[in-house]
């Protein structure tokens, strides 16, 4: 720093010279990294949102949405039944159709599409997600009851590499390959095209009971997405995504002392997705904007249940316009703009026939009130025209406050939810049984002889910053309450039948507490302790919904090297007990408890990083449900499945138990 002192002679003062500056100290070139953290929690926003990272979703396998949240503190996943392998999800206390779940904003799972949607998302696909707790913005809709879901695609001009390739294969021979491919076409035109396929092709019974533990079968997925952006205020992006999928599962062998046949389930699914999303700025207004969504989507599940077929066929179309501005400053900023949606699904099962022309127009605002970086007050009302239901009013509003320069955050929010009952696509798990449905009409002029569902949702959330011996830590405390003034109740505590009905009445208090810090170096640690207090007013009574536990533990354990070449994930959950249907009336053989016992999952996964020119190899392996807890029993009747007995719905843990895996993550930049 500074330059070496040098003395001259001057004999002419008229005489140029020219003096070159030698430096005194030549420092070293310093690079500075910043690594973003695998979560973030935003206390700008005053939405409660969290975004989890390309190395959150590297944490564990991954291989689509729905195994993405094994590693997850807030949502439960939870296996439909012990034949088809379908996951579903929990949030705050409440079933997954309560979360409103969305691809880049747009709409993802709607009408029929809930079943199996979150396995229609590769894990590499995603740059992205955020999870927004409680009742969420108007713009996105009035069916956020417990929050939503966002994922975002890896957008065409984002990512740093030109090529990426992945490779996953488990002790259950299941194998997965992905493909992304980024191209600037010029210098305003960027597009990407990604690629799946994955085969599982091994039929295995670890628990001797004649049932395929996981099924068989393959799916394809291919995005293709264009952006285009210049500067005179255009960006657009427009794309499409194609999936076919196809599972296999059932009895392995006959069993002759009942049946010549076996019961064997088959599922064939196919989507096509085509999506526009454009935006203008306006030049010559600073912050005012106009922006244009709009999505097509066709889906088509045939599903065979031995001699009982499922079919649900889905066409929908979504449009979605927004204006932003100002008034005056930044302080006042506001969202208005007008939505359209088009769901016609077609469901066949067993004698029920059900269809509907769903058509929503709506209109929406949105008021945010910034007088400074300390405080937001955001407040929507939207109003939409249902064709079935007439006109439906959505109030909402949160409010953020910062203190301790922002290290501190206070959140509070509160708004109502309403979403269309979809009860044979949501229960698509208790199809692997022998039950009867019934439907008790509530009205013969909605879908399903069901009134739609409401709810109220009130939340609150602490968020504090601070430093433990130097080293970051965060503590987050939530609070959230879901209050049903109408809800279609699936009601299976009547062996061999299951009930299809409205509530006037139902809750969810739901108290979530997390602190994250750095014990030493590199480790980094994520704590976590849920309480549930969930009931619902059935035809009998007051009870808690089966399979959500009131008490859930959670820890993660990441460790990074020095050298930054190898990465170790660990985690372990607690899952307290959870109700189960109730079976007393069936004959002694095929009762089951009436509520489960306590169990913990250990995941864990390790990571070796090497760097070489413009590559980048990522080589791991791991195991899920280390600790090998299985679920005993998990098919009633398993040696007479025509039986009206029979019943492989009443799953509330793994049925497989442990699994290892390996894989290959390659980047070339």
């Amino acid at each position: 720093m500074g330059y070496v002192r040098q003395k001259f002679i001057i004999k002419n003062p008229n005489e140029k010279i020219l003096v070159v500056l030698k430096p005194a100290v030549q420092l070293d070139e310093i690079e500075i990294v910043y690594q973003r953290p695998a979560t973030e929690y935003s206390v700008i926003n005053p939405l409660q949102v969290q975004t989890f990272n390309e190395s959150y979703l590297q944490k564990a396998a991954c291989c689509n949405l729905s195994e993405s949240f094994e590693t997850n503190a807030s949502i439960d996943v939870q296996i439909t039944d012990a034949i088809t392998g379908i996951r579903q999800i929990q949030l705050n206390g409440l079933l997954g159709k309560y979360i409103l779940l969305t691809k880049e904003n747009m709409p993802y799972l709607f009408g029929v599409q809930t079943a199996r949607g979150l396995s229609f998302l590769p894990g590499p696909f995603i740059q992205s997600f955020q999870l927004s707790k409680g009742t969420g913005a108007v713009l996105n809709g009035y069916e956020s009851f417990s929050g939503q879901i966002n994922t975002e695609l890896w957008h065409p001009a984002k990512p740093d590499f030109k090529l990426y390739f992945n490779t996953y294969v488990n002790q259950n021979a299941r194998n997965e390959y992905n493909l992304i491919l980024n191209q600037k076409l010029s210098q305003n035109i960027h597009s990407n095209l990604m690629l799946h396929s994955s085969f599982n092709p091994l039929a295995q019974d670890r628990n001797n009971d004649g049932f395929v533990d996981i099924p068989t079968g393959r799916q394809f997925n291919i995005v293709h997405k264009y952006a285009i952006k210049n500067n005179k205020g255009l960006d657009w992006q427009f794309g499409g995504q194609f999936i076919w999928d196809e599972k296999r599962s059932g009895q392995i062998m006959k069993n002759f002392a009942y049946s010549d046949t076996p019961y064997i389930v088959q599922s064939s699914t196919q989507r096509y997705d085509v999506f526009s999303k454009s935006g203008w700025i306006f030049k010559s207004k600073p912050g005012h904007s106009i922006g244009l969504q709009l999505l097509y989507s066709y889906y088509n599940d045939n599903n065979t249940y031995a001699s009982n077929i499922y079919n649900a066929l889905q066409n929908s179309f979504y449009a979605n316009l927004i204006y932003q501005g100002i008034i005056q400053t930044t302080a006042h900023t506001y969202k208005i703009g007008w939505t359209y949606n088009l769901i016609q699904p077609k469901e066949t099962y067993r004698y029920y026939h059900f269809a509907r022309n769903e058509q929503i127009a709506g209109m929406f605002a949105e008021y945010n009130f910034v007088p400074s970086p300390n405080l937001s007050l955001l407040v929507g009302n939207r109003l939409d025209y249902h064709n079935y239901y007439g006109w439906i009013y959505i109030p909402r509003v949160h409010l953020k406050i910062n203190f301790n320069n922002q290290n501190t955050t206070i959140k509070f929010s509160a708004g109502k939810a309403f979403r269309t009952p979809n009860p044979l696509s949501e229960n698509i798990g208790l199809m692997a049984s022998s039950r009867t449905f019934y439907f008790i009409t509530e009205n013969t002029s909605f879908p399903y002889f069901l009134n739609p569902e409401k709810a109220w949702t009130f939340g609150s959330n602490f968020y504090h910053q601070f430093k433990i011996f130097y080293r970051p830590a965060n503590v987050l405390i939530e609070y959230y309450y879901s209050l049903f003034t109408s809800q279609a109740v699936t009601d299976i505590d009547t062996p061999t039948k299951v009930f299809f009905y409205n509530t006037n009445y139902a809750f969810a208090h739901t108290f979530q507490a997390e602190w994250q810090f750095q014990p030493i170096k590199r480790l980094e640690t994520h704590l976590s302790f849920r309480y549930v207090n969930q009931q619902t007013k059935y035809q009998y009574g007051m009870n808690i919904q089966p399979y959500i536990p009131i008490y859930r533990g959670f820890l993660n354990l990441v460790y990074t090297t020095k050298n930054k070449k190898w990465n170790i994930d660990f985690t372990a959950q607690y899952n307290s007990s959870k109700r189960l249907p109730y079976t007393r009336t069936n004959p002694p053989d095929y009762q089951r408890p009436d509520a489960s016992p306590p169990y913990f999952n250990l995941l864990a996964q390790i990571t070796y990083n090497l760097k070489w020119q413009k590559q980048e190899w990522k080589i791991y392996i791991g195991g899920e449900n280390l600790n090998d807890f299985k679920q005993k029993n998990p098919v009633i009747s398993f040696t007479n499945p025509y039986s009206p007995y029979f019943d492989a719905s009443i799953i509330w843990a793994s049925i497989y138990g442990r699994m290892l895996y390996a894989g290959l993550r390659w980047y070339w930049k």
